[in-house]
């Protein structure tokens, strides 16, 4: 499964691209989304203490490393007695039965570093004091060899497979280079972790990283000028995957919360080996490998306001949070802006902008989850000529399908190539007052302007608590399913859906399906030198042809035929409201029909009446002067 390994190596990339911002945020953190604030933001944090007065003491330290690693320096001194210690030609090496060198630097500045205090944390004292490791550290000309991780990660992965889904792959060199490195102010909490005796292994691991990320703090980390190389070997063949960032900066680490995540200046290219479909193969011969590129790039991203470390203090003790701890944690904000991709040199997507919110929970609840795009577009014409040279298509002579050029032409005719637009979606819940919202809007340009919006009541987050056990995790459910029928209240909604080209475009579809599928099917064969518009009135009048059928079901239901057949016809807006005269509960939908038993619950005539459905056709004339 050669495809297998290329995802592998994309994935471990991935990982290698975003390992310098991997920690989390607060709760009121400020939005960084214009360019301006993160330039002011980088700006501060280049700011350097005002004095050192304790130097780094790297031969105590290697001392009590004891040969499990090593620091090594060309030279060190310390300019004045308020300077930082500064060394040249720095090596940090891990020894042991296979030695290696983590990173090298050819400047390193150390700003009040607490040696001795490091040294009683590496012999287990001071387990219990806070501890300023120190206040600044800076590298410059940093370059980190991940060579021997990588091939690691990868025999990893490689050994958690089944027998048969893997392939030889081989990492040559991965390496990162830094034109400079900062590290902020560095504190050590107090370690609290304790062993359990006779403790799952699982359990175990997931405590002992809970308590690593609550155990320090780190005011800032920033990567300046970032490169990272990787050369790839399968089958003989070799590729490579380079990705380069302007700046990094990881703000305010807090025991697992984080402040600010960013990144500006985002690029990677590269060239991964795949099995050549399209080459002649003969039995004897061995699978033949050829190159695929990719390039992409990302202008900026933010990732604000992520807290977990109130979640990791009750996972380090191996427990799982009662529902009385609300305030437990968040996923922040998220800005990707100005980001695209491409493969064998044809753009794939692009993003102008995308905002993501999932920065408010009681409990594990979400109280506001919201996802906002600008400017995405989809480039399918691309995307399967890309895959057409990939993997080439079988002849229509053999599948009775048309070919992948064929369906691009279509796709190109129809208007239905590139697929782009704006949308938001979001889904909210009030706490305090259970009342609950989805509401989405997405505009696809050339082709539709849709809208939904739905209002409900669920019960509120003190009900909720009422119902859970002493423990507070495990609900009772006889109490938990009567809350739900006394407080799910149905409010309202609305669907609308406003006419862009779509309709055109879909009627096209049908007259190309048409002539490549007339023969097998007749009547669709009727449509291939057909028009659009005079796809759309049949389509209409057939629309009108079922009314009555269903009206002597649903009498309500003959006008509404009506406004789909208009709006299919002739455009505008469609729309359907749901406006109950009162709110709505759980008994008022008791029963779906007299055959349930419950003669009193409403036949489907009373439903629509209950519900307060209608459906209505707004002209296109109207549709331009106002919002659907």
């Amino acid at each position: 499964m050669p495809w297998l390994a290329v995802f592998r190596a994309l994935a471990l990339s991935s990982v290698l691209a975003i390992s310098p911002v991997l920690p989390s945020v607060p709760e009121s953190a400020p939005q960084l989304t214009a360019e301006s604030a993160t330039d002011a933001l980088f700006a501060r944090l280049e700011a350097r203490p005002a004095i050192s007065t304790s130097n780094l003491d790297v031969e105590s330290l290697n001392a009590a490393l004891a040969g499990t690693a090593r620091l090594t320096y060309a030279f060190a001194t310390q300019d004045t007695p308020t300077a930082p210690t500064r060394l040249t030609d720095f090596r940090l090496e891990l020894l042991g039965e296979k030695p290696s060198t983590l990173f090298t630097a050819k400047e390193v500045l150390v700003w009040n570093a607490d040696t001795d205090a490091l040294i009683s944390r590496l012999n287990g004292q001071q387990l219990e004091s806070k501890i300023r490791l120190f206040d600044r550290i800076e590298m410059s000309g940093v370059k980190f060899d991940m060579t021997h991780y990588t091939n690691a990660v990868d025999e990893a992965v490689t050994a958690a497979m089944p027998t048969g889904e893997t392939v030889d792959i081989g990492y040559d060199d991965a390496s990162m280079n830094v034109g400079r490195v900062i590290f902020g102010g560095m504190t050590l909490h107090p370690w609290t972790f304790k062993e359990n005796e006779g403790e799952d292994e699982g359990v175990a691991a997931i405590r002992l990283i809970s308590a690593l990320a609550r155990s320090f703090s780190l005011d800032s980390t920033v990567f300046l000028d970032a490169d990272i190389s990787q050369t790839i070997t399968e089958s003989g063949a070799s590729g490579t995957i380079v990705s380069s960032y302007d700046r990094q900066l990881v703000e305010g680490y807090d025991r697992g919360d984080i402040a600010s995540m960013i990144l500006t200046g985002v690029s990677f290219s590269g060239s991964i080996p795949v099995p050549d479909d399209a080459a002649e193969l003969d039995a004897a011969e061995l699978a033949p490998i050829r190159s695929v590129e990719m390039a992409g790039r990302s202008g900026f991203s933010a990732w604000t306001g992520l807290r977990f470390a109130s979640l990791l203090e009750y996972a380090e003790r191996g427990e799982l949070p009662p529902i009385t701890a609300r305030d437990l944690w968040s996923f922040g904000t998220y800005t990707l802006a100005d980001t695209e991709m491409s493969l064998g040199g044809k753009p794939m997507f692009e993003i102008g902008r995308l905002d993501v919110a999932a920065d408010k929970f009681a409990w594990f609840l979400p109280e506001r989850i919201s996802v906002t795009h600008e400017d995405a577009s989809l480039n399918l014409v691309e995307i399967l000529k890309w895959a057409e040279e990939i993997a080439p298509s079988a002849p229509p002579e053999e599948t009775g399908e048309p070919t992948v050029a064929e369906v691009i032409g279509i796709l190109e005719r129809t208007g239905l190539g590139k697929l782009s637009g704006d949308g938001a979606f979001s889904l909210t819940w009030d706490g305090e007052t259970g009342s609950a919202q989805f509401a989405s809007n997405n505009t696809s340009d050339g082709l539709y302007t849709d809208e939904t919006r739905v209002e409900v009541r669920l019960p509120t987050y003190a009900q909720l608590v009422s119902v859970f056990g002493v423990d507070g995790t495990t609900p009772d459910q006889t109490a938990l399913s009567a809350l739900l029928d006394e407080q799910l209240v149905f409010i309202g909604g609305h669907y609308s859906l406003s006419d862009g080209g779509l309709l055109n475009a879909l009627a096209a579809l049908t007259i190309e399906v048409a002539r490549f599928s007339g023969e097998d099917d007749p009547m669709l064969g009727n449509f291939a030198e057909s028009t659009p518009e005079a796809v759309r009135m049949f389509a209409s009048g057939m629309v009108m042809f079922g009314a009555g059928a269903v009206s002597q079901d649903l009498p309500q239901a003959t006008g509404w035929i009506s406004s789909l057949s208009q709006f299919i016809n002739t455009g505008g807006t469609f729309r359907i409201e749901l406006a109950p005269e009162t709110e709505l509960t759980a008994s008022d939908f008791s029963g779906a029909g007299p055959e349930t038993g419950m003669t009193g619950s409403p036949d489907l005539p009373g439903l629509v009446s209950l519900l307060g459905l209608s459906v209505t056709h707004i002209p296109a004339s109207e549709t331009a002067a106002g919002s659907p």
